[in-house]
């Protein structure tokens, strides 16, 4: 393809993509250029059903993330590097933001060579600009290790579609000969008058009840609060990474508890799913939700509690065969002990894996309000899971400050 006709592709047939043509295009695309020839990125590929799902919500379940036969998920990697440095007699330090950009830089060009070279043998792509909204999510669903950031994500699957073409500014808004040009209100009129006068951009800027587009962008799509909320995010996960020191940004970044402790003080939080009665288990660490456990109440499998158990202890166990499972522990009226085995075992599968996906963005620090944004975009395909999605959103709402009591 003529890169003067490419266009973002989001829906695929349901032809694959081969690990042949696949693992080409990712070692011809090893040879962008790259910081001391360090090649600082990894990729992740996604074909599994279960794994498109848990990154679905990362994406505000943008469909083509499920729909498309492979996702990419392209990685800031200083990890490699750095253990490569300690197996060889060295002593890395990149665990700083310098390193991160670096990265990040060698991510970024690594991508669009390989789009280049997809589009070249007649694969569409879509370029995920969600990757770093809510990059906890991503962590988790990939198990990330420290050094390591996902930085873009690439749907890719044989065009389904042949959309038209979107527009570009004239070059001179983006070319600046010897110095920088300042924008005067002239040359911006030069520069997007065009984009404006536009029709669809005309009905954009109708259906959001706007004056201008600059307005759809400022008031709607890109807001100063989501952007502020989505920054504080992304410091927290640099810091949780180890890209950036959260003791140099006091009060902006939390502290991130990277072992989960043996046993949790937990709250009970009780709520109708349709007809049936539900019962969700946040654990607490300082005070705020760490992990959440959901499940049905009082049914052969589910969870039966007394009315006036409002609160308890999660505590992590090991089996026999060394595998984990987590137990729920509370007195009763008279002051003994009693543990409810398992409550992983006891859920159903579907709600235990958005639960996991829920836990993990606790654990590294999201804000409430993010998370309860993540469980509000959600959307399912069956009526149930939605409504316990909704269950889990009321769940966390007291944990929003200000919401105390």
């Amino acid at each position: 393809m003529n890169i003067k006709q490419r266009r973002t592709i989001r829906k695929y047939t349901q032809q694959p993509v081969s690990d042949e043509l696949l693992n080409q295009l990712i070692e011809d695309a090893s040879r962008t250029q790259t910081m001391g020839n360090l090649q600082l990125y990894s990729v992740v590929v996604t074909r599994a059903e279960e794994k498109k799902e848990m990154l679905a919500p990362a994406h505000f379940f943008q469909p083509m993330v499920t729909q498309a036969p492979v996702v990419l998920t392209i990685c800031a990697d200083f990890r490699r590097t750095s253990d490569w440095c300690l197996n060889r007699k060295a002593n890395p330090g990149y665990d700083n933001v310098l390193s991160f950009l670096n990265a990040a830089t060698d991510a970024l060009l690594f991508t669009q060579t390989f789009c280049c070279l997809a589009e070249e043998k007649g694969l569409g792509i879509c370029f995920l600009g969600t990757t770093v909204y809510q990059p906890q999510a991503i962590i988790s669903a990939l198990e990330l290790p420290e050094l390591v950031f996902p930085i873009a994500t690439l749907t890719v699957g044989w065009p389904a579609e042949s959309p038209s073409q979107t527009d570009r500014l004239p070059l001179q808004a983006i070319v600046h000969q010897e110095t920088y040009n300042a924008f005067t209100p002239e040359r911006i009129n030069n520069c997007y008058t065009g984009r404006e006068s536009l029709p669809e951009n005309k009905h954009f800027v109708e259906i959001n009840n706007k004056e201008t587009l600059a307005q759809v962008f400022t008031d709607i799509r890109y807001t100063r609060k989501d952007n502020e909320s989505m920054s504080a995010t992304l410091l927290t996960t640099l810091a949780q990474q180890k890209f950036l020191k959260a003791e140099n940004l006091p009060g902006i970044i939390p502290a991130v508890t990277e072992r989960r402790p043996d046993v949790l003080e937990c709250d009970v939080v009780r709520f109708q799913n349709k007809k049936e009665k539900w019962v969700a288990f946040v654990g607490l660490l300082d005070g705020f939700p760490y992990e959440i456990f959901t499940g049905l109440q009082d049914d052969e499998e589910g969870i039966v509690l007394p009315k006036n158990v409002n609160s308890g202890k999660i505590i992590k166990c090991v089996n026999s065969d060394g595998t984990k499972r987590y137990d729920f522990q509370f007195e009763n009226k008279r002051g003994y002990k009693t543990t409810v085995e398992g409550l992983s075992e006891k859920f159903n599968p579907e709600y235990w894996n958005y639960a996991k996906l829920i836990s993990g963005v606790l654990r590294y620090g999201m804000p409430i309000e993010n998370v309860i944004k993540l469980i509000s975009s959600m959307e399912m395909g069956s009526d149930s899971i939605n409504t316990w999605a909704v269950g889990v959103e009321r769940a966390l709402k007291k944990y929003v400050p200000g919401n105390e009591g």
